[in-house]
Formats: C-alpha cells, structure tokens, sequence
C-alpha cells in the first residue's frame, strides 16, 4: 500500500476547525489550515497515544519518525499539524521546524532522544519492534536500510497555563492513570498517522 499523498483527516472537520479557531484566538494570531491531523502512536491503546501526546505538549517529545515515507510530502517546515488524543480528539497544534530523509540506521543519537522515548538504544528497538507489526500492511520489511522521515517540531498549542491544556499539566491526576489520559511512561513508541481508526492509515511514526 502507498503511502498518502494527503491527510486522511480533512482539516474542515468540525473539531478540528473549532479547535484551530481556539488556538488562534488564545494565540492572538491568524493560523493557516492544519496541512496534517495525526495522533502519535496511532493503534496502540489510548493511554499510549496520550503518553506521547503529553511528552509533545509538555516539551519532552520534540522529534518524531515516520516510516513509509509520503511522496510528494504534503506538509513543510513551517506548516501546522493537530495532534489528536488517545479518544480521536484535537489536542495540540504543533508547528514542523525540519525534515529530513535518511535511512533508518542513520539516525543519529540526538535525534533519538529528541523524540523522548529513552536513550538512543531504546529508540531503535522501539521503531524495529513497532514497525515490524505493521509491515504487512506497508508491503515492506523494515530495517536499518528503510528510508524515514525525521521530523523536528515544536507544539505552540495549547502553552502552560492555558484551560485547554489543564489535563496535560496535572501530574497528580495523570499519574493516577485517569481514564482518557493514561499513566506516565506507558507509551510504546509514537506514531504519526491512522487518527482515531475510522480514517484509514497515514503516515507511521514510533
């Protein structure tokens, strides 16, 4: 199966619009369309989508991969992106600061731990492991030879102190693993791509 060619989530859905227009009016500023809606993890239990998630939002997550590569890449540097939650809900709007092709093997260590899954070692078997349960329906064997996209961001929504990002700040509450949320530490890889399920697969970061 091809990788897309654009997002599987149109930005005109009604809750993603609402929650760009949110943004924007928190933000003080005019925000284009989101050029992608993904959630980290994809598949995986919500707790583990939300793991991730939260690591982005609280600036821990700051590098994401994705395996297939899309060709043509609808999204760029400077191009906006909703990062939905563990239920298919907006969460976060994240901006795109650089991309970057190489092969799987020459991802370097910085990179690795700017995706805030552990250290370097932790990384690649992560990425083997998730990877290689989805290989049947990329049509591909992953391996250190597979081309990826490294992807650096930064999340400008929601910002520490805002009501839209209250359930992410609160380590007490997150900690005791409340329902929707999922308890730190949990999270087994991230993956950019297939939403809440019911709009067919993107791209796939672990």
């Amino acid at each position: 199966m091809p990788p897309p060619s654009q997002s599987t989530i149109p930005p005109s859905r009604p809750d993603i619009v609402a929650f760009m227009t949110l943004a924007s009016s928190r933000l003080g500023i005019p925000l284009p369309p989101p050029k992608d809606i993904f959630s980290f993890a994809a598949g995986s239990p919500p707790h583990a989508v939300n793991t991730s998630l939260r690591r982005a939002i609280l600036g821990i997550k700051t590098a994401t991969t994705s395996w297939p590569v899309p060709s043509p890449l609808y999204w760029s540097v400077g191009d906006l992106s909703v990062i939905l939650d563990g239920e298919g809900r907006p969460g976060a709007v994240m901006r795109t600061l650089e991309l970057k092709e190489c092969a799987f093997g020459d991802v370097d260590k910085e990179f690795a731990e700017a995706e805030g899954e552990g250290d370097y070692e932790s990384y690649k078997r992560g990425h083997v492991e998730f990877y290689r349960r989805t290989e049947g329906s990329v049509g591909e064997v992953f391996g250190e030879g597979s081309l990826v996209l490294c992807e650096r961001f930064e999340v400008i929504f929601p910002r520490r102190g805002d009501p839209e990002g209250e359930r992410w700040w609160d380590d007490e509450r997150w900690n005791e693993g409340e329902e929707g949320i999922g308890k730190e530490g949990e999270g087994e890889g991230d993956v950019k791509g297939e939403g809440n399920g019911e709009e067919g697969k993107d791209r796939v970061n672990v």
